[in-house]
């Protein structure tokens, strides 16, 4: 008997080397600036479906023809057939409700917006058809009266992927000007990668 009580003891230890042992805390996160609205990322370069830029383009140039009623059966018929594009879906309603103003009342000034133009050079960005780009930022930047430092800072990110180094730094010195937040979205952004050596750009946007 005195022999089994003194194994009882060993059990209990036993169990408690059984326990799972304490959580570690997890590391307090580092605050993060936050993003852009609008990426600019370049590699991997952005695919689409096959066919859904055509239809688009198509749309859009309805549109500009200030045919709305056709121009809105293109815009539905795209957002119908590729549901899963969801960025060309979401400029596609955006257009989609431009037709709708007019169709409703044709008197009313129906003209796409400076945003909405942006985001249809974002659009022409991403699937790399530059020029296009290049043409509906200058169309918004006309339009916009203020708050126009992201169109500068997309129109450096285009010109730096057309090659075009010093027409992209002008633009993004534009950018800074008017908002200084634009310095730290330049340091982290892989589109001005190709600049990371580059003095000007290094001064643009770590200027002390």
């Amino acid at each position: 008997m005195p022999a089994q009580r003194k194994k009882q003891p060993a059990k209990k230890k036993q169990a408690a080397k059984r326990k799972a042992p304490a959580k570690k805390k997890a590391p307090a996160k580092k605050h993060v600036a936050p993003k852009r609205e609008v990426s600019f990322a370049q590699p991997p370069k952005r695919k689409f479906a096959s066919g859904v830029c055509t239809l688009y383009a198509q749309a859009l140039s309805l549109l500009h023809q200030k045919k709305h009623k056709p121009a809105s059966k293109q815009f539905t018929r795209l957002i119908e057939t590729f549901p899963g594009e969801i960025e060309v879906i979401a400029r596609a309603r955006s257009f989609l409700r431009i037709c709708e103003r007019y169709l409703l009342d044709p008197k009313k000034d129906s003209a796409p917006t400076p945003e909405e133009i942006f985001n249809q050079g974002v659009f022409y960005h991403n699937d790399g058809r530059y020029d296009e780009a290049l043409g509906d930022y200058s169309r918004a930047l006309k339009l916009s009266k203020k708050n126009n430092d992201h169109i500068y800072y997309a129109m450096a990110a285009t010109e730096l992927s057309m090659g075009n180094a010093d027409d992209a730094l002008q633009h993004l010195e534009k950018a800074i000007q008017l908002n200084e937040e634009n310095r730290f979205f330049a340091n982290n952004d892989p589109d001005f990668e190709p600049l990371a050596t580059n003095n000007r750009f290094r001064n643009l946007v770590h200027p002390d």
